[in-house]
């Protein structure tokens, strides 16, 4: 029971494609983008036989050469003046560039120029949508954090806007994936921006990492918004993964925020790291060195929990025992919101996959519990009632967007 208890997990129904659960997870949630224009299926499977799941490098190489080809060919129909074809084939080799990244520890010779060619490839597709995709930023303690947004038209007509932002291991491309088409579709404006901590601004600024005041950043982001044409007071706040924990936090402290939506409501993150590694009873040596058996075995795991030493602070040293102690070593209790929860009072909406695990559906059942919202809702999806049981619904981004937006549309309309 205490293994359960304190399980944090992704969905367990993967395609099966790769043997190691974390490199099947994520080329499912690369292959997810396909709804919005960021994959398609034949580009995907064209990179399976060409990994080695042990050897990261193979998934670095197929994927970056995936990405090359669909830059080259987005250039070659732009020279030939198909706008459409160039804008779609932009938006796919951002995403695949975006996937050979992901597996390159920060130290790798490739991780910045990874980066960067997803986020070129991105914004080289943004002016050929009609209207384009504005590409922005908040200036924020002398630096420009990265923001994009689109509105579906220019007429500048009021509007309620998604203000949605990405978590641990997301880049600010990869937000606009999950719901930008689905808001303009509706009639909203789109704004995203890269908080200190997230991947572009890391990638930007090094020292820029993540800070427990994120009302801070925040705030000089909505400062931005509300000035953009097109935009009312009508803001909603969505946040995934870790962003589910942030946007929680700004909307205690930033009443500008009119809907809150956090997919998952993180109440203690790190509080919670530290319960379940306590809960091991192991020596830290010990749990250092099964750990990195482990980590062996699943390399892009590896990857990604490293990035988060990194934008944490914390990538001086890259293995297991210094992940360990950065867990031990941080002042928790400034991240814990159990005792300012009740100062939620805006409508929100909390979301949660059924997979997620015991400690996640805790966690969100207790802050729906806590806010003192006059309007609240919980919903926990489910894979036999809504086609999704996965994390930030990255299993189903189409239900997940309406479940959200025909919330919004009630409320705001």
């Amino acid at each position: 029971m205490k293994k359960a208890k304190f399980k944090i997990a992704r969905t367990s129904n993967n395609l099966g494609t790769f043997k190691d659960a974390e490199m099947d997870w994520f080329f499912k949630r690369t292959l997810e983008y396909a709804n919005s224009g960021g994959a398609d299926i034949g580009d995907c499977l064209s990179v399976v036989d060409k990994i080695d799941e042990r050897n990261l490098e193979t998934w670095i190489d197929a994927w970056e050469a995936l990405g090359r080809r669909v830059e080259t060919e987005a250039e070659t129909s732009l020279k030939g003046g198909h706008i459409i074809s160039a804008r779609d084939a932009y938006l796919r080799a951002s995403n695949y560039y975006r996937a050979a990244e992901y597996a390159a520890l920060p130290t790798h010779p490739k991780f910045h120029d990874l980066w960067k060619r997803s986020r070129d490839c991105f914004h080289k597709a943004c002016p050929l949508f009609e209207p384009a995709i504005q590409i922005l930023d908040v200036p924020f303690e002398g630096k420009r954090l990265p923001a994009y947004f689109w509105s579906p038209d220019d007429s500048g007509e009021k509007r309620p806007t998604m203000f949605s932002v990405g978590g641990n291991d997301s880049s600010g491309e990869e937000v606009w994936y999950w719901s930008a088409q689905a808001a303009v579709d509706r009639g909203y404006n789109f704004f995203t921006f890269e908080f200190p901590g997230h991947r572009g601004t890391v990638h930007l600024y090094p020292d820029c990492v993540k800070r427990y005041d994120m009302e801070a950043p925040f705030s000089a982001a909505f400062d931005v918004l509300e000035k953009l044409p097109g935009v009312d007071e009508r803001i909603a706040l969505a946040g995934h993964s870790f962003g589910g924990y942030v946007v929680s936090r700004v909307a205690i402290y930033e009443k500008r925020v009119k809907a809150l939506i956090p997919s998952t409501p993180l109440t203690y993150p790190l509080g919670a790291q530290k319960e379940m590694l306590e809960k091991t009873m192991l020596p830290r040596g010990i749990l250092a060195w099964l750990t990195e058996q482990k980590l062996r075995r699943s390399p892009l795991a590896k990857s990604m929990l490293l990035l988060a030493m990194w934008n944490s602070g914390n990538g001086h040293e890259y293995s297991a025992r210094a992940m360990i102690d950065a867990v031990f070593e941080q002042e928790a209790s400034k991240w814990d919101l159990r005792d300012k929860m009740h100062q939620i009072t805006c409508p929100t909406l909390a979301l949660a996959g059924e997979n997620e695990g015991k400690l996640l559906i805790d966690q969100t059942r207790e802050f729906y519990e806590k806010i003192s919202s006059s309007k609240k809702d919980l919903y926990i999806f489910t894979l036999q009632e809504d086609g999704s049981d996965d994390h930030c619904q990255l299993d189903n981004r189409t239900v997940a967007n309406r479940v959200i937006f025909d919330w919004l549309d009630d409320l705001f309309k």
